[in-house]
């Protein structure tokens, strides 16, 4: 090990007292990689995050696994380097949700690694540490895992809207509204009901006219596509767009926007809006309504690598 442990922190002290335990993780993942530096080297990364779960004490055994099995597993299979998104979970995410960890590591420790790449993809990474940090206590592994999909979705991942209103639904209040991010005391149901209605419809954010959401982009820079985006209807479901060739849907609420390689481009196209309350002058190449609200629309123009999510009326 490049790096020594200091024994005299909580996880050092934890690393020999539970010997037994950490070297047969620690031989499990040498075996698995063959590489003694890189284990021993997420070892003692991880150890600042288990010293800042034990407070002044000292720390809880099952954090302890839990946080030494999440990185040595990590390195094993190469992903504990700087850039990857489950290691950025565990350094990252894990030291902020300590209530929920304390509570039960073996369950969240293991679900912030599995969903990291997912949230690399499509949520704000920061806002959903945000969004556990608010979470009381729960022993429960349903109610967990409820409340880190949604959190996940309220931090952007769009696609998991329909299964996170179901799970918030059946979630204890506190666990629901500190996962929502709304303020303590709030009344979720109503909140839920009201989005369900409409997707654009968040506490505190404005109902005005106007451009709600940019999504797509030029792959270059960054978005999915290399040719300007053109927008599709008439498809059995949601918004399509048809650029390379190719066939998109475009997933887009309040919180967060995803798009989708479809197989099929057997989409018709619809005529151009006369009209749209835009901030930009431009020639528009196609619209859908969004959910089948003709308040809202998704929108292409002929410059542009992005689709807009413009509200026509309030």
């Amino acid at each position: 090990m490049t790096a020594v442990l200091d024994r005299a922190t909580a996880f050092g002290r934890f690393v020999a007292l539970d010997r037994a335990f950490v070297d047969d993780a620690l031989g499990a993942a040498v075996a698995r990689c063959g590489d003694p530096e890189v284990v021993g080297a997420s070892v003692v990364d991880v150890a600042a995050v288990g010293d800042g779960l034990a407070g002044d004490g000292d720390l809880d055994p099952l954090v302890g696994r839990a946080l030494l099995t999440a990185a040595t597993d990590l390195a094993a299979r190469g992903r504990w380097r700087a850039g990857t998104a489950e290691r950025a979970a565990v350094l990252e995410v894990v030291p902020r949700t300590g209530t929920l960890v304390r509570a039960r590591p073996d369950v969240v420790v293991p679900l912030l690694v599995a969903s990291a790449r997912t949230v690399e993809r499509s949520a704000d990474r920061a806002l959903l540490a945000d969004l556990l940090a608010a979470a009381p206590a729960s022993r429960d592994a349903d109610e967990l895992r409820a409340t880190v999909l949604v959190a996940t979705w309220r931090a952007g991942a769009v696609r998991f809207r329909s299964a996170a209103l179901a799970a918030a639904a059946g979630l204890p209040a506190p666990l629901a509204v500190a996962a929502l991010g709304l303020p303590p005391g709030t009344e979720a149901r109503p909140v839920l009901d009201a989005h369900a209605v409409d997707r654009w419809w968040w506490p505190g954010q404005s109902q005005a006219t106007g451009v709600l959401r940019r999504v797509g982009g030029f792959r270059g820079f960054g978005g999915p596509w290399l040719a300007v985006p053109r927008v599709s209807s008439g498809a059995p479901w949601g918004c399509h767009v048809r650029t390379d060739d190719e066939c998109w849907a475009v997933l887009a609420d309040v919180h967060g926007s995803a798009v989708v390689r479809l197989d099929s481009t057997d989409v018709p196209q619809r005529a151009p809006a006369p009209h749209l309350p835009v901030p930009w002058d431009d020639e528009v190449t196609g619209w859908s309504t969004v959910d089948d609200d003709p308040r809202v629309v998704l929108v292409s123009r002929r410059h542009s690598y992005s689709v807009d999510v413009v509200r026509l009326a309030s």
